[in-house]
């Protein structure tokens, strides 16, 4: 009964294994997206990075950040816009309210980046996601430098 178990158990992380594996998208790999919009940071001094990731349409990827008065702040937008997905980030004080964004509706415009300078100490949000509420992958990356 246990050898059953244990070689049951085998084939069920395998196969684990081979769904996780083949069902990844190359496009995001978290890694490759760095190295390659990380000289987009320039002079900033990174400090982390974000994963973005939309299984189903209208997911949303949250996340906040302490950010530091008389400090500028640099978010670059990686996403490698495969499937003809931009995505949106918009940056939210601590009340939640719209402090800066990606893209301007108005004209249909995306940025690369958002550059925030500091005035009060505190945690600030990111909102980030695709355009459409369509699935997508990609990584925000944050820089700093004094102000």
């Amino acid at each position: 009964m246990k050898r059953n178990f244990k070689k049951s158990l085998g084939i069920l992380v395998l196969l684990a294994f081979f769904l996780t594996a083949f069902k990844n998208d190359p496009s995001c790999n978290e890694d490759a997206l760095l190295n390659k919009f990380a000289p987009a940071l320039e002079d900033f001094v990174f400090i982390t990075k974000f994963k973005i990731h939309s299984e189903k349409e209208g997911d949303k990827t949250n996340y906040s950040y302490v950010l530091s008065r008389g400090t500028n702040y640099k978010i670059v937008i990686c996403d490698e816009n495969t499937s003809g997905n931009k995505m949106i980030v918009n940056f939210l004080d601590r009340n939640k309210k719209l402090v800066a964004t990606n893209y301007l509706k108005a004209n249909k415009k995306f940025f690369p980046s958002i550059s925030f300078s500091c005035q009060v100490t505190g945690v600030y949000y990111v909102e980030a996601y695709f355009e459409g509420d369509k699935k997508g992958c990609g990584l925000n990356i944050l820089g700093f430098k004094k102000g």
